[in-house]
C-alpha cells in the first residue's frame, strides 16, 4: 500500500513538472520533500576555488578512468527514498559511461534521519573491504526494515556478514573516528554547499536537478558534457 501511495505520489510530481526530494531542512515543505519546477536551466555553477569540496582527492570512486572527460559527484542519503531510485540511475550511468566519467558517491545524511548516518558508516566501513556498491545497494533493498530502528548496528553487520565481509573488520571500522570523520566532513561540505537535499548531482561546476526517476535526463547532461 506504502509503495502505491509513493508511486502515485511520484507520477503526479512529475506530470506537473517538479522535481522530488528528501529536503535538507523539515521548514522546506510540510512532508520533509522538496520540490522545485523542472527546467533544462536549473543549474548552478560552483567556484573553482570550492570545488574540492565537491570531489575531494579520498573521495570514494565507483568509476575512476584513468583519464577523465567528466567528473559527476552525488551526495546521497541512505535513509531518502528517493537515493534508493537515484542509486539504481548511477550504477546505469556507471555501466554506459565508466570509460570516461569519473563517478563519486559522497554522504549526505540528513539530520532530520535518525539513521541517515550510521547507514553513511555502514557502506564506508564497507568501502574499507571494497564493497561499497554492494552494501549500498543491500541497505537501499531492506530500507524500510531499518530507517525507524532504535539500534541499527547489529542489523548492519549482519548485511556485512551477508556479504562476505569480515565482520570484526567491518565492526572496527563502523565505530572508528576515521569514519565518522569522513561522513561529518561530507556532511559539513554538502551543508557549505547549501545542497537542498537528496539526492544532489554535481556534474563538473554545475548543480542539476535532475528526476531520480529519469535515467534520460543524466544521459542529456552527460552527453553534453562530453560532447557526444
Amino acid at each position: 500500500m506504502r509503495k502505491s501511495i509513493l508511486a502515485l505520489l511520484i507520477a503526479w510530481l512529475l506530470a506537473v513538472g517538479t522535481l522530488v526530494s528528501c529536503a535538507a531542512s523539515d521548514s522546506e515543505s510540510s512532508g520533509g520533500t522538496a520540490t522545485a519546477e523542472a527546467s533544462p536551466s536549473a543549474e548552478t555553477s560552483i567556484p573553482a576555488d570550492r570545488m574540492e569540496q565537491v570531489a575531494p582527492a579520498d573521495a570514494r570512486a565507483i568509476t575512476d578512468p584513468a583519464d577523465p572527460k567528466a567528473t559527476l559527484v552525488l551526495f546521497t542519503d541512505y535513509q531518502c527514498p528517493y537515493c534508493a531510485q537515484m542509486d539504481t540511475l548511477i550504477q546505469q550511468a556507471k555501466n554506459d559511461y565508466g570509460d570516461d566519467v569519473r563517478i563519486l558517491v559522497r554522504n549526505y545524511p540528513l539530520p532530520k534521519h535518525q539513521n541517515a548516518a550510521p547507514a553513511a558508516r555502514a557502506v564506508e566501513a564497507a568501502a574499507e573491504q571494497g564493497a561499497q556498491e554492494e552494501m549500498a545497494a543491500s541497505i537501499f533493498e531492506h530500507q524500510e526494515d531499518w530507517k525507524n530502528e532504535s539500534d541499527v548496528d547489529d542489523l548492519f553487520v549482519s548485511y556485512a556478514e551477508d556479504l562476505g565481509l569480515d565482520t570484526e573488520k567491518f565492526q572496527a571500522d563502523y565505530t572508528s573516528d576515521a569514519i565518522k570523520d569522513r561522513v561529518a566532513r561530507d556532511l559539513e561540505d554538502a551543508q557549505d554547499l547549501q545542497l537542498r537535499g537528496t539526492p544532489s548531482l554535481i556534474l563538473d561546476n554545475k548543480m542539476l536537478e535532475l528526476d531520480s526517476v529519469d535515467y534520460g535526463a543524466i544521459q542529456e547532461q552527460l552527453d553534453a558534457a562530453l560532447n557526444k
